[in-house]
């Protein structure tokens, strides 16, 4: 064998030695947050025996209820058949989830909607084989799955649909079973053997620890950390074993699990006394149990998840510890948990005042590395007790403002400056060495330092007697800036030596500001500026006003500030409302996990440095690791957690994972595409994140495309209802953003509603078809209706032309009636006055006749020769009267005018005609008697018969043919 090296010597009696220096003492004074998952909250039983993650971010636990399911958002609870505890899980390369209980082995694995169902191994198992107990662990190795019982292991062959058996000896138990280094090991509990899983058989391993094994972890290159049930934990190489000396009070609260955080870090759990964290050297790095807010000091099982996130399966609930969050609380027995008001690091010491005094502890770790892993236990400076406002070092003197005035702080002990009971807020350095000036209940007071002593001194003229819990100095200036929380802010400006006051001036929105209110005065980068209620200001010198800060309004705007400090990188911490943010490169940052923490008032930051930023809070001192906090994180992403339809009842459509063709997927296939019927119309998504540690301050944005056109505004609502969707193809999709503005890339989920058989592409086709029929039939139909139409139109037009005609014809007659009436009327009047005239004529005739022959026979009484001549003188100029003409053409004239051109025309017809055949003819149309044209004519009846037989001869009548009525038709041509 072997000697052991002088160096594993030495090691092991340094830590023996030393042990009960660094060992038992004190716990880290971060402490990490806890959530407590109760049985109420996880619907599970008492004991959680084992737990597991899989690639999605999905936890599992193996619980006395069944297999619990945490996806950061729902617990869900499967029961196995014949309800028996969980002891046991293991997930597979294929993404079952291999479960072992009392008698009962198997797997889940999801159904199509993404639900867990139970597929039982035991029919694999031979009837001899099946009573098996409890199968207290499982783990998967070279394809294949073991089950270890305490008196057998199974081998589950997946790919052949298998099961072997492995049996131990009579009186020996299986209570070690895990993959260490790509090998499969078992360990026999009765001879302590280990044994190695090698081509299908169980052979002596070629590293024999001696001890019962609880867990095996790759320490270095060629050490294995091994924790034993009893015997604690040993560092074991191929040349020897030595122990991992550990606290004795772990071995005295009985190890029972062992979980890594870090290549650094292990937790290991006990069964009477919570969980301790140890480095790689052994050394206790803190401790929790129910002190610090465990539900339970009964540690069944220990697993650190992809946040590095410790989870505790306990006797009691679950537990989850944010083990390496960048935000701790600074906690210890003797710290008191209420409001803190000022933090300072002063000698590598945690200085904290609060409402009961000033507080400290030393820091086993450098200033420099991250305080919250720093061991020590906390104690209240003597003589500090009661409200500490302040803590500060100027000249090398520790100062504490303090409701009873100013303390000066020596070798942790506090002494009282001044007699004057002024309680003080807050010290600054004056450009005169030795001087300071403190902002206190009452207005400034100054201090002097003397002989290493601080000495309240008089200052002149000093009349304000205002609260100044803000100042500032104008080094150049000699002027004090001060803020009061309702006035506005004072400038009071010092003499050149420091010891009187030479003006007060009260600056308010008649200078500038905002407003009175809400106004605070801070140096930033060496730089004095106020915060306002509506953003930064800086006061121009020359103008004697205030003005919008040209440097900070670019990033701060008008938000509202109370409290502004800078870092030593120029980085600006700041509170708004409740709200903490820091502005770095002109860019703000916000901290949601420590929204509404803040002391509202009394706001207080120490950016110390980048590893260490502390922040006055309601409950103490929140401790920030900034460099760790902005480390990015590349594996944020979505989760969809359930989809339900509503038609009638709820049907769940998804439950947490994508399967297709067999297998998990990270997104869904359009094989798994649901297409529901129209009755479909109400969806509720819900959805998670991976990010565990601060799920409720993570953002989530979605969209519904078909429906939504923009993504909706980032909240923390996780789920998302619908109503009402018309049928279509739509695609839910979620994104989720961290505290760290990080945004992941989004989930989807398709689906489609079908429509109604009305909503159909065949009833589509058949409405357009019949749209088509309707509009060719009501095209036909107008068309007919117009061919009607214009029928009827032009029947109706012809009939109103009819009527028109007949009505033009009738107007036309009554017209030609007129006129005949008229002209009958005429013709009467005419024919009257040529019966007048021809009645005239007569008369003269006879009365010249009559004349003719009175004289005749005057004349042949007459003896008288020349009287006689003169007598026939008389006779033969009546004879010539009655022969002459013109009465006959006037009378011709007159006849034409009443006739139509009657003489005229017979003239023109029959040329031949004399004027006595015109005269017959006109007397004949006349209607005039023989004996009435023998007058006329001077002719005897006779001659009258004669003259009418002329006329007919002439006119070429026939003897048929009656000379009147051939007249009277001539007339009326």
């Amino acid at each position: 064998m072997m000697s052991v090296p002088f160096f594993l010597y030495r090691y092991l009696l340094t830590f023996l030695f030393l042990f009960p220096v660094w060992a038992v003492g004190q716990n880290t004074i971060g402490l990490a947050e806890i959530k407590n998952y109760t049985r109420e909250i996880t619907h599970g039983k008492a004991q959680t025996w084992n737990i597991q993650e899989d690639r999605f971010g999905n936890l599992y636990f193996a619980n006395n209820a069944g297999l619990m399911c945490f996806n950061g958002h729902e617990w869900k609870k499967y029961s196995l058949p014949n309800k028996t505890f969980l002891r046991s899980l293991a997930i597979a390369r294929d993404d079952r989830i291999y479960v072992g209980g009392q008698d009962a082995l198997g797997y889940f694995f999801p159904d199509e909607n993404g639900l867990l169902v139970y597929h039982s191994l035991a029919a694999l198992i031979s009837p001899a084989d099946r009573a098996f107990a409890d199968v207290w662990n499982i783990v998967t190795y070279d394809n294949a799955v073991f089950f270890r019982s305490l008196h057998k292991i199974f081998r589950y062959d997946p790919l052949k649909g298998k099961m072997a058996v492995y049996n131990i000896g009579e009186g020996s138990r299986w209570i070690y079973m895990a993959v260490y280094d790509q090998h499969l090991y078992a360990q026999d509990e009765t001879t302590l053997k280990l044994f190695q899983y090698t081509h299908g058989q169980w052979k002596p391993a070629m590293i024999q620890p001696g001890h019962s094994i609880m867990a095996m972890y790759h320490y270095n290159s060629d050490t294995i950390l091994i924790a034993s049930w009893k015997d604690g934990l040993f560092l074991m190489n191929r040349q020897k074993q030595i122990p991992l000396v550990i606290d004795a009070a772990i071995l005295k609260d009985q190890l029972y699990c062992i979980g890594r955080i870090n290549a650094q870090t292990y937790a290991l759990g006990t069964v009477s006394n919570g969980i301790y964290f140890i480095d790689r050297k052994g050394r206790t790095i803190r401790h929790l149990s129910m002190h610090e807010g465990m539900q339970d000091n009964n540690i069944r099982t220990l697993f650190t998840d992809h946040e590095s996130n410790l989870w505790s399966g306990l006797d009691e609930g679950i537990d989850m510890i944010y083990s390496s969050s960048a935000i701790q609380k600074i906690k210890s027995d003797k710290l008191p948990s209420t409001s803190a008001y000022t933090i300072r690091i002063l000698n590598n010491s945690l200085y904290i005042g609060s409402a009961e005094g000033l507080h400290y502890t030393q820091l086993s770790l450098p200033a420099s590395e991250d305080i919250s892993l720093s061991r020590g236990t906390f104690s209240l400076v003597p003589h500090s007790e009661g409200q500490t406002w302040d803590i500060d070092t100027i000249n090398g003197m520790v100062l504490m403002g303090h409701h009873d005035g100013a303390w000066s702080i020596q070798q942790h002990g506090a002494s009282f400056i001044n007699d004057n009971q002024k309680g003080v807020w807050q010290f600054r350095r004056l450009p005169k060495p030795g001087y300071l000036v403190a902002g206190t209940y009452e207005g400034l007071q100054l201090f002097q330092q003397k002989k290493g002593k601080l000495e309240s001194v008089p200052l002149s003229h000093n009349s304000l007697n205002e609260p100044l819990r803000f100042i500032e100095i104008d080094d150049e200036n000699n002027i004090v800036w001060a803020s009061h929380p309702y006035r506005g802010i004072y400038q009071i400006k010092l003499s050149p030596q420091f010891d009187s006051v030479i003006s007060i001036r009260l600056f308010t929105n008649a200078e500038g500001l905002p407003g009175t209110l809400g106004n605070y005065v801070f140096k930033i980068n060496n730089h004095i500026v106020f915060a306002t209620s509506k953003g930064i200001y800086e006061f121009d010198k020359a103008g004697q006003t205030f003005k919008a800060s040209v440097k900070y309004a670019p990033v701060f705007g008008k938000m509202p500030v109370q409290y502004m400090v800078s870092d030593a990188t120029g980085k600006i911490w700041f509170a708004t409302g409740d709200k903490l943010g820091v502005a770095e490169k002109n860019t703000i940052r916000y901290f949601p996990e420590l929204q509404g923490q803040l002391v509202g008032g009394f706001e207080k930051i120490y950016p110390y440095n980048d590893n260490n930023i502390l922040i006055a809070a309601y409950r103490g001192i929140i401790h920030l690791n900034y460099n760790k906090y902005k480390e990015p994180d590349s594996n944020l992403s979505a989760r969809l957690t359930k989809v339900i339809t509503h038609y009638k009842r709820d049907s769940l459509l998804f439950s947490d994972y994508f399967v297709y063709k067999g297998q998990l997927s990270e997104k869904q296939y359009p094989a798994n595409v649901h297409s529901l019927a129209a009755g479909f119309s109400a969806f509720h998504f819900e959805f998670a994140s991976n990010q565990l540690r601060e799920a409720a301050k993570v953002l989530y944005s979605y969209r519904l495309s078909g429906l939504d056109e923009d993504w909706s505004a980032w909240s923390t609502q996780n789920f998302k209802d619908y109503i009402n969707l018309s049928y279509g193809n739509y695609r839910f999709e979620v994104r989720v953003k961290d505290n760290r503005d990080n945004i992941s890339s989004p989930v989807v989920y398709s689906f489609e509603i079908l429509p109604l058989w009305y909503q159909t592409r065949w009833a589509l086709l058949i409405y357009s078809i019949l749209f088509i029929t309707l509009i060719l039939f009501l095209n036909r139909l107008h068309h007919n209706r117009l061919r009607i139409q214009k029928e009827k139109f032009e029947k109706e037009e012809a009939q109103l032309k009819y009527l028109h005609e007949l009505e033009i014809k009738s107007n036309e007659q009554e017209i030609i009636h007129l006129k005949n009436e008229r002209l009958e009327t005429e013709v009467i009047y005419k024919n009257k006055e040529l019966a007048a005239t021809t009645m005239h004529l007569y008369k003269r005739g006879r009365l010249l006749g009559k004349i003719k022959d009175e004289l005749s026979v005057a004349t042949q009484k007459l003896s008288d020769k020349e009287s006689r001549t003169e007598f026939k003188k008389v006779l033969k100029l009546i004879s010539e009267e009655e022969k002459r003409e013109n009465d006959w053409e006037q009378f011709a004239i007159h006849f034409d005018q009443v006739h139509n051109q009657f003489l005229s025309k017979m003239k023109i017809a029959y040329p031949d005609l004399s004027s006595t055949d015109l005269k017959t003819c006109a007397y004949l149309k006349m209607g005039l008697s023989s004996k009435e044209m023998a007058q006329f004519l001077n002719i005897s009846l006779k001659g009258v018969e004669i003259a009418r037989y002329r006329l007919r001869k002439k006119l070429g009548l026939s003897p048929g043919v009656h000379l009147t009525d051939f007249i009277n038709q001539e007339a009326t041509k």
